[in-house]
């Protein structure tokens, strides 16, 4: 099961937000560089502390991009979860598939979308980047010589 991250503003603070793989959050906290409001936050650091820095470095705070913290990717959902504050989709924008019909179109040709509506997708777009840029496969010999 993948966890997900995202970040908000919550006035001069941050709430990061956890989601479960169906994206139901699951717990939210607010913290600072130096402060956390989680059951580890007394602690010289948490893992809200240690994400704080990414997201304001990679500047993902308030918008779409979310962090898989224990395998240290990120994850882009679409445009409906980038909102100002509180966490989760906006009601008032279009359905994700309208969302994403938009996004075919706006494509240049030769530019294939891939939806990263499943964790497993993830693979697919590391394939389709190393087919892109041609990345070198590995010749593994048969036999390894063994040393004495």
């Amino acid at each position: 099961m993948t966890i997900l991250y995202n970040c908000r503003h919550s006035g001069d603070q941050y709430r990061i937000t956890k989601f479960d793989s169906d994206m139901n959050p699951m717990s939210s906290y607010l913290c600072t560089l130096e402060e956390c409001d989680c059951p580890r936050g007394p602690h010289p650091t948490c893992r809200h502390r240690q994400m704080l820095p990414k997201f304001i470095s990679r500047e993902h705070v308030g918008d779409e991009w979310f962090l898989d913290f224990d395998h240290g990717g990120w994850v882009q959902m679409g445009p409906e979860w980038s909102q100002a504050d509180g966490y989760g989709p906006t009601p008032d924008l279009a359905p994700p598939e309208e969302i994403a019909e938009h996004m075919r179109m706006a494509l240049p040709d030769g530019v294939t979308m891939i939806t990263l509506d499943h964790p497993d997708k993830a693979v697919d777009v590391h394939n389709a980047i190393a087919d892109t840029v041609g990345e070198p496969y590995a010749i593994i010999p048969k036999h390894i010589p063994r040393r004495l």
